[in-house]
């Protein structure tokens, strides 16, 4: 830990106040889904964008104050975007809920027959229904649990704060763009609306263990784009930004996930190929958006 805080010091690019790109992101999707839910001039839309204001605030003063020192601190001051997001993720089913009602499954049903000529969801457990095969998949998914904090906790070790915060800004952006769709354009997924998977494949311990946390913690109309897709592969993509070595390591849990949202019947098949889609841009883009938002051109 001590040669991450000397590295720190020696990032001399890394501002020791005033806010960073993760702060200023953090600050833009709060206002923006304030935003969403102050325009639909209800109780709850009210309280949600006040709640909203008065985090932006805190975010604001916490910017003021001089990063820590404290290794363990300054993890957590650099990864915040991403531990927010289990507690924002909780006010999406409601929130989608303030401009429409219902959820546009039809639509991405239709895209997905178009694009596909199937649904995805509904055939690939059919095709191939092992419980090997689905119990991999199904490991895969929950190796989302390691995947996102892996990345974070692999950049702060390997490379040092500066590293962490881009791993972060990476990981931030691909949620944060999920979490504005689904404010906006609801979708519940093929979970609501097909049969779950039955025979050998839905025979598995991690069959159970997936599908028992989801129906304990999950918001519905959060399907499309998959922020699992979404997040996973950016923290994936984030990694192998730092170690080549890690990246290849997390490689097989991070393309069974992908995998596994639409044999589980999680997502549909376009969900996954648009939260792909969304994590490579997020890393394409963060470094450019991490110059701008801190005023520095010259800023790794």
């Amino acid at each position: 830990m001590a040669q991450v805080i000397k590295g720190f010091r020696a990032e001399t690019e890394m501002r020791s106040r005033g806010p960073l790109a993760v702060d200023y992101l953090t600050m833009a999707y709060l206002a923006a889904t304030g935003v969403v839910a102050l325009t639909s001039i209800t109780g709850f839309g009210v309280g949600i964008a006040v709640l909203h204001l008065a985090a932006m605030v805190l975010i604001w003063w916490m910017a003021s104050l001089t990063l820590p020192t404290n290794g363990f601190v300054l993890f957590f001051r650099l990864l915040y975007p991403v531990a927010l997001t289990p507690l924002l993720y909780l006010e999406l089913a409601p929130l989608n809920q303030l401009h429409v009602t219902g959820y546009f499954d039809p639509t991405v049903m239709m895209w997905e027959e178009l694009l596909f000529g199937t649904q995805l969801a509904m055939v690939f457990s059919d095709w191939y229904g092992r419980l090997w095969f689905s119990e991999m998949l199904h490991l895969g998914y929950l190796s989302y649990y390691l995947i996102v904090p892996g990345a974070a906790v692999a950049a702060f070790l390997l490379k040092g704060p500066r590293a962490l915060e881009r791993a972060s800004f990476t990981i931030a952006l691909a949620f944060f763009v999920c979490y504005l769709c689904f404010s906006v354009f609801p979708v519940a997924g093929p979970r609501y609306d097909f049969p779950q998977i039955a025979g050998e494949a839905s025979d598995g311990k991690l069959f159970l263990l997936v599908h028992t946390i989801l129906e304990s913690g999950s918001s519905k109309g959060t399907a499309f784009p998959s922020s699992h897709v979404a997040a996973t592969m950016s923290a994936w993509f984030a990694t192998g930004r730092e170690s080549k070595r890690v990246f290849w390591i997390m490689a097989p849990f991070a393309v069974s996930l992908a995998l596994g949202t639409v044999y589980g019947r999680f997502h549909y098949g376009i969900d996954a190929m648009v939260g792909l889609m969304v994590a490579m841009a997020a890393y394409l883009a963060t470094p450019w958006l991490m110059r701008r938002l801190e005023g520095d051109p010259t800023a790794d």
